[in-house]
C-alpha cells in the first residue's frame, strides 16, 4: 500500500488493492499479481507541490508479506511401504505361500511315554520372501508357481521361525528377544538366508557372552562353522590379550588352518605399521575389524556375510 502524506502528515493519496478513488483521482490495480500500478491522473504535479514538507514530497509504503510463516512445523505423512510391507506378515488372505512349522508338543495323554508333534502355519510371500530370506524363496520353487505353496519347516521352534518371518516383512527384535534366542536365530537364519538378522543376531551374542578359557574352543569353532566373523574376532582379540596363560594350558592342534590368518590379523591390529606394510592397501585390510569391513561391503551393496578373508577378496576386487 501507498500512501502521499501532506504536512500535516495526513493521507492525500492512497494506492491499494482494488480501485480507490481519492481527491486527486483514482488508483488502478495492475493484473499481475503483487504489482501495484496507479493511473496518470492518480495525484497532479500541481496539487501535490502544495503538500510538500520542507520541499520534499513524503510517500509512506506499507507492505505486508503474504508468504507462509516458516516457523510453522507442517505435516507431511512418511513413505508407507515400511507400514504396507509390515502389514502383510501373517495375512492369510493374500499370502501365496504357507509354512507349516513342526514342534513337539508335551507329552500325550494317551501314550505317556511319546511325544505328540504339532505344526504352527506361517503365511508368507513370495515377492516379499525374494530379496529377504533367498533360502525360503527357493524352496517356495520362485514367482512363477501358481496357487499357494505348502512347505514343512522341521529343523526350527515355531517361536524363531516365527521372529524370522517378522524381521523378513520389516519387523525389529527387542534386545531381550535377541539375547535370550540369540544362537538358535543364527542358526535358523544362516540356514534360510536372513543375513542381515543373523549379524544382528551375532552382534547380540557377542555382546552379552563374556569370552572364557572354558568356551573359547567352542565359540571359536561354532563361529567357524556358521560364517561368524565378528564372533572369530572376538575369541581371537581375547587370545591375544590373554596369550601366556592360554599357550600352556590349550591345545589347538584340531583347530582348521584357516585360523591362522584371523588369529595373524588380532595380533597385526595391536602393532604399529612400519616400513613398505605401511602403504600396502593389503595390510590395510588385513588389519581392519569385521565391523568395518562388514560397513565398506554393505556401502557398496556387497555381501557382508562371508569370513573375514572372503570379505577382503571382494573389498580387493572392487579396487582392482
Amino acid at each position: 500500500m501507498i500512501t502521499v502524506l501532506g504536512i500535516d502528515g495526513k493521507e492525500v493519496a492512497l494506492a491499494g488493492s482494488g480501485s480507490i478513488t481519492n481527491e486527486f483521482g483514482v488508483c488502478g490495480v495492475s493484473s499481475t499479481p503483487g504489482n501495484v500500478q496507479c493511473t496518470l491522473n492518480f495525484a497532479p504535479r500541481s496539487r501535490l507541490l502544495d503538500k510538500l514538507v520542507d520541499g520534499s514530497l513524503v510517500i509512506e509504503i506499507r507492505m505486508k508479506s503474504t508468504s507462509i510463516d516458516k516457523s510453522i512445523t507442517q505435516f507431511i505423512p512418511t513413505n508407507p511401504f515400511n507400514k504396507n510391507v509390515s502389514g502383510l506378515f501373517m495375512d492369510e488372505e493374500s499370502a501365496d505361500v504357507v509354512f507349516e512349522v513342526n514342534n513337539e508338543s508335551c507329552l500325550s495323554e494317551e501314550h505317556s511315554n511319546k511325544k505328540s508333534k504339532t505344526s504352527s502355519p506361517f503365511y508368507a510371500h513370495r515377492l516379499i520372501l525374494k530379496n529377504n530370506a533367498s533360502a525360503l524363496y527357493e524352496m517356495c520353487g520362485g514367482s512363477g508357481e501358481e496357487g499357494i505353496t505348502t512347505l514343512s519347516i522341521t529343523d526350527v521352534k515355531p517361536k524363531i521361525f516365527e521372529y524370522m518371518l517378522y524381521y523378513v516383512y520389516g519387523g525389529k527384535l527387542s534386545d531381550i528377544k535377541l539375547k535370550a534366542n540369540a544362537k538358535d536365530i543364527i542358526n535358523a537364519c544362516d540356514k534360510y538366508g536372513v543375513v542381515h538378522l543373523k549379524l544382528e543376531a551375532e552382534a547380540c551374542y557377542v555382546k552379552s557372552n563374556n569370552i572364557s578359557m572354558d568356551n573359547m574352543m567352542d565359540n571359536l569353532l561354532y563361529a567357524d562353522s556358521k560364517n561368524l566373523a565378528l564372533l572369530k574376532e572376538a575369541v581371537m582379540d581375547y587370545i591375544v590379550a590373554n596369550k601366556h596363560s592360554i599357550m600352556d594350558k590349550v591345545s589347538f592342534d584340531d583347530l582348521p588352518g584357516s585360523l591362522m590368518k584371523d588369529l595373524l590379523a588380532a595380533m597385526a591390529r595391536g602393532e604399529e605399521r612400519t616400513g613398505d606394510d605401511a602403504d600396502d592397501e593389503s595390510v590395510k585390510y588385513n588389519r581392519m575389524r569385521v565391523g568395518t569391513l562388514r560397513k565398506l561391503l554393505d556401502e557398496k551393496g556387497l555381501d557382508v556375510d562371508g569370513s573375514r578373508e572372503a570379505m577382503i577378496t571382494l573389498l580387493k576386487e572392487q579396487v582392482a
